[in-house]
């Protein structure tokens, strides 16, 4: 948060270094959602304008469709990194207390399945079988068929030889 860590040391991340539309974004943070919220309300003002009978404004818009929204998502992502260390059940024995919880699968599109995730960083996927939903992953996956992103990361079939199967706390949490 402090002006001096602002600038990003790419010899610590190479990989991101490589890609120059990256560098630009990292660099420029804030015209993505500068350029949401105009589009934002630009949309609502202009359905204010054309269909006046479904009482959308631009202001309206803003609000709910990029403040709300941002606040939604920031404190469902922020809720993994403690929630998904004391909800949910624990396929993996890992050095931490992360956990697999459904609930917060569904709420953060597939961050709730945190143990599995802390023992296959690397996976994309972080919902390893099929009923753990994962609409992260399943997006990548729509992704990387019109060749936006390659390169994704399958769950190493180690994981399902490894996975104990234990329980300590319900897996529906």
């Amino acid at each position: 948060m402090r002006s001096a860590d602002f600038p990003t040391d790419y010899r610590k991340v190479p990989d991101l270094a490589k890609y120059p539309e990256l560098v630009f974004l990292n660099r420029f943070d804030v015209i993505v959602p500068l350029l949401l919220a105009g589009a934002l309300y630009g949309f609502g003002a202009t359905l204010g304008t054309l269909l006046p009978n479904w009482g959308t404004s631009g202001p309206q818009m803003l609000i709910w469709g990029f403040f709300v929204s941002t606040t939604v998502l920031f404190h469902a992502t922020a809720s993994i990194n403690s929630l998904a260390h004391l909800l949910g059940s624990r396929r993996f024995d890992t050095k931490d207390d992360s956990r697999n919880s459904f609930l917060l699968s569904l709420v953060t599109l597939g961050e709730g399945w945190h143990n599995n995730h802390h023992r296959y960083m690397g996976a994309t996927r972080q919902g390893f079988y099929w009923w753990e939903i994962d609409i992260t992953y399943y997006l990548l996956r729509m992704l990387s068929w019109t060749g936006m992103i390659r390169d994704l990361r399958p769950v190493p079939q180690a994981a399902y030889r490894q996975a104990d199967g234990s329980q300590n706390g319900p897996p529906f949490l």
